[in-house]
């Protein structure tokens, strides 16, 4: 089966992340895959895609869609066409009028009834075959819609592109802050770099990164720069995106994040405080449920952690005096081991292709 990702641009964030490693998955399980999208000259995932086997096909372009790719997808000739509810959407309908091709739209977001045109509801609704979605509450909202579109809540497949690591020692205490930097999803981490010297004052061994672009990288920046200038240490790094965290999760001892960069660092083998915009806490089995349901913090939680930012300091300092060793790594061995399953590559693949053939 030829499969065509249709993707806004080459950039890191989490439509790309979801379509890197469904594409990944999809060609390890023999599909002939590849992804369009164009370069504006940001850092993306183009070298991971070609080490999974995908097709890259990409150019610089002002613009999402232009004649050279719909060109490039008529060669292609694909038997589907994947795409997200946002912007590639509109691109994926030129590939279609011109091939007929089925299109799966991919949900991110619940349906934004404010926007018209062609990425209105019922425009999206109309442009496709079926409609997926890797969040439960979102999947909940597509079939409160009733528009008799197949749609299916389907995991994202993260096994295998990420890999567990042995926990470190508590001391130093790494703490890694992964995602965008943004208002919505980063007041928590906000809470971080701006009271660091009280966590720091806290716990000696402290050292931070923070790894995530945004518009809020600036701020951030200036915060941290006059953290480490008064404590005469450079003790936080904020180091902008990566288009691999491993590396950064790796050194980490303790990893502050929601939605799938939870998900990526408990597969490390690594303890996760999980906030987005919503608070969840320190993920233990017996919350492990509910953080997937809520997408870790990014759809529903607790509460709005702007509401209450001191839970963030305190739950990094409780942590910090609460470890033990052996206890945190029999924890992170056990949540890694019950959430391995919902999230595994082979399976994830294989159930997407099974709901393909049958559209």
């Amino acid at each position: 089966m030829n499969i065509l990702f249709c993707n806004e641009g080459f950039i890191v964030d989490g439509v790309a992340s979801y379509n890197l490693y469904l594409s990944s998955a999809l060609s390890r399980a023999g599909s002939n895959v590849a992804i369009m999208g164009r370069w504006a000259g940001y850092r993306g995932f183009q070298k991971r895609h070609r080490k999974s086997g995908v097709k890259v096909i990409q150019c610089f372009s002002a613009t999402v869609s232009n004649s050279w790719f719909i060109k490039q997808a008529l060669k292609f000739q694909p038997d589907v066409i994947i795409t997200d509810s946002r912007r590639s959407f509109p691109f994926a309908l030129q590939i279609q009028k011109r091939t007929e091709t089925r299109v799966v739209t991919v949900f991110h977001d619940p349906p934004q009834y404010d926007r018209k045109g062609e990425r209105g509801v019922q425009s999206l609704i109309q442009g496709s075959d079926a409609c997926v979605t890797a969040e439960k509450p979102i999947y909940e909202e597509l079939l409160k819609i009733g528009s008799g579109l197949p749609v299916y809540w389907i995991q994202r497949p993260i096994t295998g592109m990420v890999h567990p690591t042995p926990l470190p020692p508590r001391d130093p205490f790494r703490i890694l802050c992964l995602g965008r930097l943004s208002r919505w999803k980063s007041p928590g981490l906000r809470v971080i770099v701006e009271r660091a010297e009280e966590l720091k004052r806290a716990i000696p061994s402290l050292k931070v990164d923070f790894v995530g672009g945004g518009r809020r990288r600036i701020n951030f920046w200036l915060s941290a720069m006059k953290a480490n200038i008064r404590a005469r240490e450079v003790f936080i790094h904020v180091v902008g995106t990566r288009p691999d965290p491993q590396p950064w999760i790796q050194r980490a001892t303790v990893v502050c994040a929601g939605a799938t960069s939870a998900v990526e660092a408990i597969l490390s083998n690594r303890p996760v405080l999980a906030f987005s915009g919503f608070w969840l806490g320190l993920v233990t089995p017996q919350n492990l449920m509910e953080g997937i349901s809520t997408h870790f913090g990014e759809r529903k939680g607790d509460f709005y952690v702007r509401d209450d930012p001191d839970v963030v300091i305190k739950g990094l300092i409780d942590l910090y005096n609460q470890w033990d060793d052996e206890r945190m790594r029999a924890h992170v061995n056990e949540l890694g081991q019950k959430i391995w399953s919902d999230f595994d590559s082979e399976t994830v693949a294989e159930t997407f292709l099974s709901f393909l053939a049958k559209l």
